[in-house]
């Protein structure tokens, strides 16, 4: 794990003088994520690659960049598993290797296959590789967005990295991406909140060629069964169909020369990975421990919802017989915590789950590991959250134990309660006329009404002219094929399945609440349930064993439910999904999160984004503290942000063209 950089100068006249790259500045502001070692490459000043590195496999000599016969040289950030095997292979073939690392097999393949070289690849990774026969910048990311990637161009030059702040050192200058704020793509698509830079999307190629032309291309798309397709398969089949490969994917990302811990949490996820990361363990080593990091918030109950898993998670550790260690936090950490964690993120935040993360990951890293495993991925597959569970009743084919009027009831009293329950937490509803047309785009499905919920903003927030509006940001999350499918092919579970991996998961989950607040403190994360064979798996299954009705109530996640059986408690078996959730302020006038966002959010500071209302804010502070309206915290949650973000980035006042 690690953080990357590159620059390629193009030909012709620069509309911008811009100074020579400093590649080592860049590889600075990219040094959590790897504090190990540095290394840069460059070839007459025309192209040049960074690479700061998180030792953890081939830990003496696996140094970067890389680098291969015919001018091939590369830089890595990630995992690629099961290397052994591809490395045998390629040596049998006639490739020479300089080191024992994962990383260097990308170099011999890429030789080997070109651009499909990201068809055998098995991890979670962002990598740069320059061409120097063909002349060509080749960049490519993971399947599902567990490792960021970001380009721009400055003049002449084309940038890559990690992180966007890398940029600052290259000759950027950032600027707000209004309507990319306003329409979530900072959340939906590639777009992030600065004009011009773009996330390389997952699972996707991008080759730059030095006379500066752009190939963006896709390497990897879900499939899913016709919606009418009866399965053949028994249940135990499926359920051993899931173990199976949950358990490979565990097992090849147990494969490290530093030590491995796990982030635990109440629910089913972390405690299988958990679990089945002991079995195998103990398979050589009966008394094999590891270690496993929970977050405890000292605000335990907010209006009657549960913020705190701290029980549960000791009780599955006992239960497993593992090292336990839990972070107590209060409100003061999550507030002294919020703009390191902004810093990070590059991105707002609505609540104070980042940076509860945030700290989750720093304690882990004080406690001397590196590498930690998660459970990010399984509710997006399996079905676990419940903004799912209208979809799953929107078809007359499932679930087959009910009929059609129960059915079509529980789908009404489904989407309302989880709308209430969105709403209950801060979130903004999606207008009547986007929810109309969108509903119209992805075939009447009903999450990306939940997703707009989670992560759009209050129209009011924005000055005129914009015209927020999510719509189009979630119809183009699918492709013109996948929308196609969606309308004629696709059960509406599957739909709004794959529309989350496209939304959700990438951008806050394996991004905000992953990445990067692992590798802010050097950790990396390990995500076994995104494994592309197990997910690919999965996807095949009928919708009747992600969700299923046993004995009148629906049971969410259930295939996982019977795999993970013989890994977790009882307790762990029958538990249902809980969100995590940091504690809001409780209002007290001396409530340290309270003072901070009155003293953050001031009229200059608003004035110095250019966009927001002021008269919209001071309205939504005088709410919140009137009522302790939650939608009026997350807003402010957001506000604050942006003044931070305006501030670390010196981000200047948006211009009228750009609110146009």
């Amino acid at each position: 794990m690690c953080g990357i950089v590159a620059h390629l100068e193009l030909p012709g006249p620069s509309p911008v003088v811009l100074p020579p790259p400093d590649l080592d500045a860049a590889l600075g502001l990219l040094h959590h994520r790897g504090p190990d070692g540095r290394g840069t490459w460059t070839d007459a000043n025309t192209v040049g690659l960074g690479h700061t590195r998180l030792s953890i496999m081939d830990v003496a000599h696996g140094a970067q960049p890389l680098h291969a016969p015919d001018d091939v040289h590369a830089v890595v950030n990630g995992e690629f598993y099961e290397f052994e095997a591809i490395r045998a292979a390629l040596i049998s073939d006639g490739h020479v290797f300089a080191t024992q690392s994962d990383s260097e097999i990308l170099v011999h393949l890429y030789r080997e296959h070109g651009v499909d070289a990201l068809e055998h690849l098995v991890g979670e990774f962002a990598f740069v590789l320059w061409d120097g026969a063909r002349q060509q910048l080749f960049c490519g990311r993971d399947r599902y967005g567990i490792k960021p990637l970001f380009y721009t161009q400055v003049g002449n030059r084309f940038l890559v990295a990690s992180e966007a702040k890398a940029f600052l050192a290259l000759g950027w200058s950032p600027q707000w991406d209004v309507h990319a704020i306003a329409s979530s793509g900072y959340f939906s698509d590639q777009r992030t909140l600065f004009l011009g830079v773009n996330k390389l999307p997952p699972a996707h190629s991008l080759v730059v060629s030095a006379s500066g032309s752009k190939r963006l291309e896709c390497y990897f798309r879900p499939t899913f069964p016709h919606k009418r397709q009866v399965d053949p398969r028994s249940l135990d089949e499926m359920v051993a169909g899931v173990r199976d490969r949950l358990y490979d994917a565990v097992r090849t990302r147990l494969r490290s020369d530093v030590p491995v811990a796990v982030y635990l949490s109440g629910g089913i996820d972390s405690s299988s990975v958990l679990g089945i990361a002991l079995d195998i363990l103990r398979q050589t080593d009966p008394d094999a421990q590891l270690d496993a990091f929970t977050i405890s918030f000292t605000d335990r109950e907010y209006d009657g919802v549960g913020y705190d898993e701290g029980d549960v998670a000791a009780r599955t550790a006992s239960h497993a017989r593992t090292r336990h260690h839990v972070l107590k936090i209060t409100q003061a950490d999550l507030t002294a915590a919020f703009a390191d964690a902004v810093w990070h993120w590059e991105a707002p935040l609505n609540d104070f789950n980042g940076a509860a993360k945030f700290l989750l990951s720093r304690y882990v890293r004080d406690a001397g590991f590196k590498v930690v495993l998660t459970g990010e991925g399984a509710d997006e597959h399996f079905a676990g959250y419940s903004m799912f569970y209208p979809d799953f009743f929107r078809h007359e084919t499932t679930p087959p134990a009910l009929p059609t009027a129960d059915r079509v009831a529980r789908l009404a009293a489904i989407e309302a309660t989880d709308m209430k329950m969105w709403s209950a937490i801060g979130c903004v509803p999606m207008s009547f006329d986007d929810e109309v047309q969108s509903r119209t785009r992805l075939a009447n499905v009903s999450i990306h009404r939940l997703l707009s919920t989670i992560c759009g903003l209050p129209k009011p927030l924005f000055l005129p002219p914009i015209a927020p509006s999510t719509m189009d940001a979630y119809v183009h999350a699918l492709s013109p094929d996948e929308r196609r499918l969606a309308r004629d092919e696709w059960h509406p579970l599957h739909t709004a399945l794959c529309l989350e991996t496209r939304v959700h998961l990438p951008n806050y989950l394996c991004n905000h609440l992953g990445d990067r607040s692992e590798m802010a403190h050097s950790i990396e994360g390990r995500v076994p349930f995104l494994d592309h064979r197990l997910t690919s798996y999965v996807n095949g299954l009928p919708p009747n064993v992600k969700l299923r009705v046993v004995d009148g109530t629906l049971v969410d996640k259930w295939v996982l439910r019977e795999a993970a059986k013989p890994f977790i408690s009882d307790e762990l078996y029958t538990r249902p999904k809980k969100p995590f959730l940091a504690p809001p302020c409780d209002m007290a006038d001396d409530d340290v999160q309270w003072r901070f966002l009155q003293n953050t959010i001031t009229q200059d500071a608003v004035a110095q984004l250019g966009w927001m209302d002021w008269g919209y804010v001071v309205a939504t502070l005088d709410r919140f503290r009137t009522t302790s309206d939650r939608q009026a915290y997350n807003c402010l949650n957001i506000v604050a942000s942006f003044i931070v973000l305006s501030r670390q980035f010196k981000v200047p006042p948006a211009t009228p063209l750009q609110k146009q």
